[in-house]
């Protein structure tokens, strides 16, 4: 269990360690540039630079970093920088992507490639990992980003993907809850009934040594005197280590909701492909970019291309 980041931090990143070398798709952006900068002091990576050789030249010197060290892969105009990139993960020159000035939509088309990209597993998804104030521990979330409605197909798949990653953090047994409005299943909430059925593929092994309990609300989830209160005898009630969201929308408000306080920090990224790729809002602070490089810098280890 990590209280923090920083407690994260202090158990799972090895200095002794290579440095992980991040690739910036599209590297004629400021706030990838700082955050790609910032997380190279701070020892977590290399950075590698893909863009118009000159435009992202004098960028990196109009922002102060021309002497640090960083290797620079020249992209035409009319190039997607997100194609050198994955080239340079297929050549072993990269661990981890971080989306530049691009849009999202163009980052992810050569990584699903079916042919050339970083897609084996025919699955995407976003891992979102926060500190939130009030909450004993980080916690974990499901899809704020890229499936909107997700089915109860591919909920089974997130959770797969997502105590996957719990386990590269050092989670023995990962806890999710299937997040919904009330601990009750409502044939007119089709949430609840999907956590239902996910509850009892847990009970019957479907997610290996991991557990999902669910139909649950987020007070239940993250309280265990709420559960007292309300007569929910769950054993991990208040206690669980990942939220599965019922659908984008909700994933996306709470984890926006939850940014504008200072104290709160979230970091998140595309799993699923072969490596991780840090994708944030457009909107993130610098914070949440350095904590998602960091994330994605401790789950590519074993990666595979």
């Amino acid at each position: 269990m990590y209280q923090n980041f920083e407690t994260l931090k202090e158990i799972l990143f090895d200095r002794t360690a290579p440095r992980k070398k991040i690739v910036v798709a599209g590297a004629v952006d400021e706030h990838a540039l700082e955050a790609a900068f910032l997380a190279q002091e701070k020892g977590y990576v290399t950075p590698i630079l893909v863009g118009e050789k000159d435009d992202v030249s004098h960028l990196v010197k109009k922002l102060g970093f021309a002497e640090a060290p960083y290797e620079l892969v020249h992209c035409n105009a009319d190039t997607n920088p997100s194609s050198i990139a994955v080239q340079l993960i297929h050549q072993g020159r990269g661990d981890f992507i971080l989306k530049g000035k691009m849009e999202t939509k163009d980052l992810l088309k050569p990584i699903l490639n079916k042919e050339t990209g970083l897609n084996g597993n025919g699955f995407v998804t976003h891992f979102g990992l926060m500190q939130i104030k009030g909450y004993h521990k980080l916690l974990a979330m499901s899809d704020s980003a890229v499936i909107p409605y997700p089915t109860l197909e591919d909920k089974v798949r997130i959770v797969k993907i997502g105590m996957e990653m719990l386990r590269k953090l050092g989670y023995g047994k990962p806890v999710v809850g299937a997040l919904c409005a009330a601990e009750t299943v409502n044939p007119k909430m089709p949430e609840t009934i999907d956590a239902e059925k996910l509850q009892e593929m847990s009970l019957n092994g479907k997610f290996g040594n991991g557990i999902l309990v669910g139909p649950i609300s987020f007070d239940l989830a993250t309280s265990k005197e709420s559960a007292v209160i309300k007569g929910y005898p769950s054993p991990y009630a208040g206690n669980v280590d990942m939220l599965l969201v019922p659908n984008l929308v909700t994933g996306n408000v709470m984890s926006k909701i939850w940014n504008p306080d200072g104290d709160n920090i979230l970091a998140g990224c595309l799993v699923g492909a072969n490596v991780p790729i840090a994708l944030t809002s457009r909107s993130a602070s610098m914070n949440e970019k350095l904590h998602s490089i960091l994330l994605c810098s401790l789950l590519s280890t074993n990666s595979k291309t």
